[in-house]
């Protein structure tokens, strides 16, 4: 599959699919033409990087835990430490935004009170 396939297939910019390669997060075979090719396996995991960048995971991160897994399953403690710092600060900024929900409401309540 070339980026451009890829991308489609993923809904994924290409230009991040570009980042990921540039970092050794995305990789792949030339073929005979010199097309690049990235097997089904690479697609998959980039799905998963993409959607840990989306939780808020920084490159440094990604490419830790890319590492983590390829060294195999003796570093399932710290890949999991990593997700759950992760986790940890998406959940953080979600209690930020309900703060912010919170507040709106009341506002809004407050305005209608005034009304009645």
């Amino acid at each position: 599959m070339t980026l451009q396939e890829a991308s489609e297939y993923l809904h994924v910019e290409i230009a991040q699919l570009e980042l990921y390669e540039e970092n050794g997060l995305l990789r792949g075979k030339k073929t005979k033409d010199g097309i690049m090719d990235y097997p089904e396996t690479e697609i998959q995991r980039v799905l998963h990087l993409y959607s840990l960048q989306k939780a808020g995971m920084d490159l440094a991160s990604l490419k830790r835990f890319v590492g983590l897994l390829e060294k195999g399953a003796n570093t399932k403690e710290e890949q999991i430490r990593l997700l759950r710092k992760c986790r940890f600060q998406l959940m953080d900024e979600i209690h930020g935004k309900q703060q912010s929900v919170d507040y709106l409401d009341y506002l809004i309540y407050e305005i209608k009170k005034q009304e009645a």
